[in-house]
């Protein structure tokens, strides 16, 4: 009897194994292949047609899921509409062209989302219940051919819950105050009300309740213009503060934020000149802005030269953190302390892939990295130089605090640029906990685009998108009231 009953004990274990390693067996067989990818940095930007199975559904019911530690869920994404004729729709600001929403997911619109957040490829059986239609998007590192899957669902009723995880980005129209979990920058507002797109204020931590992280990393962003007329004769300055800026329209959801400002100079006779307009896309940990300059004459058909300096100036906080700056041409790197020591005036004037000031916040390490990506047109008849001042004693207005830290500048000679329209990238990062060497992750953010399959297609992801501006945003700067600061 006692060994019967011993048979039967040892039975039921086994039983009792082989449906568990049953169980088992049949979860892990869901999952068809484990995530690889490590592309941190990157958002993933396709164009609806990809997930072709969604197109056409209303955007109110569709949702992205990924399935990571043995969940199927969903994961913060936007679409981002445009025009069939390649502009982008913004929903808020001034002047927005929300009107040309349709509501529904086109072939043509796209979406957006973080490489980081797609998760393992599974099967159909695993996909949440009661959607209607679905698409698997792949997302493919070109460099390490690792890959990370999501899933883009349509529900034609009663659709599940979004992510509810906070939206990467957070924007203040009224104060123009930006901020992520990574960094916080805030845009002057002018005394007339225009919202520019020069920022007075930021650093590349997070806004905390802590005094230090708190501290001021930006002085500004500095952009100084000089004309020469008349052989030489005339000179006419524009600063930051004098230049045309403000936002035409916004559009923030849960990954990404897009302003579209305008910018320009007058010169004499009234003339509109360099009238850029930028799309300035901010992204939890970095900015980026395809810029849109249309030049309307030969500069040098009037001016005996035409030089465009900018940079970042830094604030006196930078040497109480014991901030470093480097640049690619001059990786042995200078210590931020208002003082030109030697190293400093031999600094390698060659322009620049990137450039970056690092600085210890604590037991954090907040960066700031800037690069500058220019199209083959416009390369050939630009000239650029580079330099670096870090004098607190420099005398440079207008600005928030004296002195210059800190400040790697580049002038453009714009002087024999042709007329006609211009593309160029400015490119805005905050490395975490920054290592030399990281910069390639942010190079290859522009240089590498991931690749995305859906269905029988594949594509790159299209970080350095160019707009076809819309006939409103073409025409001249509307006219329309000025909204005075909030105290």
């Amino acid at each position: 009897m006692k060994a019967t009953r011993n048979i039967l004990i040892i039975s039921s274990i086994i039983c009792v194994c082989i449906f568990l390693t049953g169980s088992v067996c049949s979860a892990s067989s869901e999952i068809l292949n484990k995530k690889n990818l490590n592309r941190w940095v990157d958002p993933v930007i396709m164009e609806g047609k990809i997930a072709g199975e969604v197109t056409g559904a209303p955007l109110s019911n569709i949702r992205l899921y990924a399935y990571k530690n043995g969940k199927f869920e969903p994961i913060r994404f936007q679409v981002d509409e445009m025009t069939q004729d390649g502009d982008w729709i913004f929903t808020e600001g001034p002047i927005p062209n929300a009107e040309l929403s349709n509501g529904k997911f086109d072939a043509w619109d796209m979406l957006i989302f973080m490489a980081d957040d797609s998760g393992d490829r599974v099967s159909k059986g695993v996909w949440t219940p009661g959607y209607t239609k679905g698409s698997e998007i792949e997302v493919i590192d070109p460099i390490t051919g690792e890959k990370g899957w999501c899933y883009l669902l349509y529900f034609a009723s009663n659709p599940p819950p979004r992510s509810s995880l906070p939206a990467y980005i957070q924007y203040d129209y009224d104060t123009e105050l930006i901020q992520t979990e990574y960094k916080w920058n805030q845009y002057m507002i002018t005394e007339d009300g225009l919202h520019t797109t020069f920022y007075d204020g930021g650093a590349p931590v997070k806004k905390s309740i802590t005094d230090e992280l708190k501290a001021d990393l930006v002085d500004r962003l500095k952009i100084r213009i000089r004309f020469k007329l008349l052989f030489g004769g005339v000179t006419l300055r524009f600063n930051e503060e004098l230049l045309k800026s403000d936002v035409l329209a916004y559009k923030v959801d849960a990954v990404r934020l897009n302003r579209r400002l305008e910018q320009y100079v007058h010169i004499p006779g009234g003339i509109k000149a360099l009238r850029v307009v930028a799309d300035v896309i901010e992204y939890r940990n970095m900015c980026t802005a395809p810029v849109i300059a249309n030049i309307p004459f030969k500069l040098n058909t009037f001016t005996t030269s035409a030089v465009v300096r900018f940079g970042t100036d830094y604030a006196p906080d930078v040497v109480k953190l014991g901030a470093k700056l480097y640049n690619s041409n001059n990786p042995q790197g200078f210590v931020v302390d208002g003082k030109m020591d030697d190293g400093e005036k031999i600094f390698n004037p060659k322009a620049d892939d990137w450039r970056l000031i690092t600085a210890k916040y604590g037991e954090l390490t907040g960066t700031f990295m800037t690069r500058t990506v220019l199209s083959p047109e416009i390369k050939k008849d630009l000239k650029i130089t580079m330099g670096l001042i870090d004098d607190d004693t420099y005398i440079d207005p207008p600005e928030t605090y004296p002195g210059a830290l800190g400040f790697m500048w580049q002038d453009w000679d714009v002087t024999n640029l042709k007329r006609g329209t211009y593309h160029l990238y400015l490119e805005f990062y905050f490395p975490p906990n920054y290592k030399p060497g990281d910069e390639a992750k942010y190079v290859n953010y522009l240089d590498k685009p991931l690749k995305i399959r859906g269905g029988n297609q594949e594509v790159e992801s299209q970080p350095m998108l160019v707009t076809n501006l819309g006939k409103l945003y073409k025409d001249s700067y509307p006219k329309k009231p000025k909204k005075t600061k909030k105290d």
